[in-house]
C-alpha cells in the first residue's frame, strides 16, 4: 500500500491529521492497534467527562432545597451510568468512522513500527509505504518504582472504567487533573476518598491562588486532600495499607482500591526499529524539530509523543499542523496551550501563573474579579470562583486563569488574547452579553487596565 501520509496512531493527533490531510486532497492512512478515539475517547477524557456530568446531578440534588425544591431521595445505579458513559464513547467512536469512509482514509488495525524512511511496517507481516510518516502514539500511565498497578487493588485511570462496585474506600495518589477528577467522581458515588500528592499543592504547576481555591472548595464537598505527602512501604492484603509522611508527622492509610494517578510516560516503546536513527531521550520523547520533523527524513512525530503538556487538543493542533507543512509548507506555530481540569468547580488555565510571570517578567500587574461579585454566578448559586488575569507593566495579557463554574468554556477569550498578545484596554469596548459568567472574565481584565465596573 502506498499513501502521502500514514499516521502511526488513532488518537486525537492520529485521527484529526488524517482527515485533515484527506480534506485537503492527500491520500492518508491511520494504523491503530485498539479504537479509533486513543486515550481521550476511549479511555480518559471523554468517559471521565460522562461520569462527572452524572455525579454533578448528585450535586444539584442535594442543593435543590437552597432553590426552594422539595424532593426525597435518590439513588445511584452505577450499571446504568456505566452503560451510559460507554454508549457515548460508542457514537463518538462511530461518527470517527463515518469521518473515515467518507474522506476515503484507510484504517489499518494492528501495530504499526517505523522501518524505515517512508516505510511502516505491521505486526502481521504487511507493510504500508508513504511519502511522509507522522508518529502519534500517545502515551501510558505511569507506575511509581515502589508501588506498580496489578489491576486488582492497585489500579490506573485505565483499570477504573473496569470496575464493577464501587469502593467502600480510594486513596487516589497523585493531585493532578486525573486524579482530582477520578476523585471527585467516586466521592459523589459514596466512596471515602483520600488524595495524597507529593508536592505542595493540587494541580503542580497551577498558578497557586487558583489551586488553594480549588483545594478548598473539593475539601468542602467531601474529599480529604493532603499535601506535600510522601508515600511509601505498601502492604497488599485485604485492600492496601501505606504509609503516608508529611514533615516529621506520618501516619498509615488504608483503602479498599488505590488510584495511580503520578502522570503518563509517552509510548514510544519499540515505535521504531532500532537501526532507524530515531533519536528518542531518556524520558522516552522523540527529539523534533520546530517543524515537529524527527532526525529521520519524511518522519514526524506529534502529541504526547514529542513533550509536555499532555494534552489531546494540542496533540490534535499539531497534527493538523504537519499536515499544513507537508501540504503548503507552512511552518508549525507554537501556540499557547491551554488546559482545563472539570472538577466542581472547574478550572482552566493557559500562558504564565502569577509566579512564572514575576520571575520572568518582573513587575506585573494581576486583575482578579470574583464569581461572588458576578450577577449570573449569583443566580446560578456559583458563586465560588475567581477570574485572574497576569499582564505586562504596559497591559499586555500573559496569563489567565479561572476557577469556577464553566470555567473551560470561558477560557479562549484569554487564550485568544495570550496568543495573539493582546492588551487589557483592547477589550474595553466588548460588549459582553448580561448577566452571563463571561462578563467575569472582562471585569477581571478591566482590573489591570482600570475599566472595571463591579470591584
Amino acid at each position: 500500500m502506498m499513501v502521502d501520509l500514514v499516521f502511526v496512531g488513532g488518537g486525537p493527533a492520529g485521527y484529526e491529521g488524517a482527515i485533515a490531510a484527506a480534506k485537503k486532497g492527500l491520500k492518508a492512512a491511520v494504523v491503530e492497534a485498539d479504537k479509533l478515539g486513543g486515550t481521550c475517547l476511549q479511555r480518559g477524557c471523554i468517559p471521565t467527562k460522562a461520569m462527572l456530568h452524572s455525579v454533578k446531578a448528585i450535586k444539584h440534588f442535594r442543593q435543590l432545597g437552597k432553590l426552594g425544591i422539595e424532593a426525597g431521595e435518590y439513588k445511584v445505579n452505577y450499571a446504568e451510568m456505566v452503560k451510559r458513559r460507554e454508549r457515548i464513547v460508542s457514537k463518538n467512536t462511530k461518527g470517527i468512522e463515518f469521518l473515515f469512509k467518507k474522506y476515503g482514509i484507510e484504517l489499518i488495525n494492528g501495530r504499526g513500527r517505523l522501518a524505515a524512511p517512508g516505510k511502516v511496517a505491521l505486526a502481521d507481516g504487511g507493510q504500508i509505504e508513504a511519502r511522509h510518516v507522522c508518529l502519534a502514539t500517545g502515551s501510558r500511565a505511569a507506575d511509581l518504582p515502589f508501588l506498580k498497578r496489578d489491576g486488582r487493588i492497585v489500579l490506573n485511570s485505565d483499570d477504573l472504567l473496569d470496575l464493577k462496585d464501587i469502593p467502600r474506600s480510594l486513596l487516589v495518589v497523585g493531585a493532578g487533573a486525573v486524579g482530582l477528577e477520578w476523585a471527585l467522581i467516586f466521592a459523589y458515588l459514596g466512596s471515602q476518598v483520600t488524595v495524597a500528592e507529593i508536592m505542595d499543592q493540587v494541580l503542580p504547576g497551577t498558578d497557586r491562588e487558583i489551586a488553594d481555591i480549588l483545594q478548598n472548595e473539593l475539601q468542602k464537598q467531601g474529599l480529604r486532600i493532603t499535601t506535600a505527602t510522601s508515600i511509601s512501604a505498601p502492604r497488599l492484603g485485604d485492600g492496601i495499607c501505606l504509609t503516608c509522611k508529611q514533615g516529621e508527622k506520618s501516619w498509615e492509610e488504608r483503602a479498599d482500591k488505590v488510584l495511580l494517578a503520578v502522570g503518563r510516560l509517552p509510548e514510544s516503546r519499540d515505535i521504531a526499529d532500532p537501526h532507524s536513527g530515531l533519536t528518542v531521550d531518556g524520558k522516552g520523547f522523540v527529539a523534533v524539530d520546530g517543524n515537529l520533523r524527527t532526525s529521520i527524513p519524511g518522519v514526524f512525530a506529534c502529541g504526547d509523543l514529542v513533550g509536555p503538556p499532555l494534552l489531546a487538543h494540542k496533540a490534535a493542533h499539531q497534527a493538523v499542523a504537519v499536515v499544513d507543512f507537508i501540504a503548503g509548507g507552512q511552518a508549525v506555530g507554537h501556540q499557547s496551550v491551554p488546559a482545563a481540569v472539570f472538577t466542581f468547580p472547574e478550572v482552566a488555565t493557559v500562558g504564565f501563573s502569577e509566579r512564572e510571570a514575576r520571575e520572568r517578567l518582573g513587575k506585573v500587574v494581576v486583575g482578579r474579579f470574583p464569581y461572588a461579585a458576578g450577577s449570573r454566578a449569583n443566580t446560578m448559586d456559583e458563586k465560588s470562583g475567581l477570574v485572574k488575569v497576569i499582564a505586562t507593566e504596559t497591559g499586555v495579557i500573559v496569563g489567565g486563569h479561572i476557577v469556577g463554574a464553566d470555567a473551560g468554556e470561558l477560557l479562549p477569550l484569554l487564550t485568544y488574547a495570550v496568543q495573539h498578545q493582546l492588551t487589557a484596554m483592547a477589550f474595553k469596548e466588548l460588549i459582553l452579553i448580561h448577566p452571563t459568567l463571561g462578563e467575569n472574565v472582562w471585569e477581571a481584565i478591566g482590573e489591570v487596565a482600570g475599566f472595571s465596573i463591579h470591584l
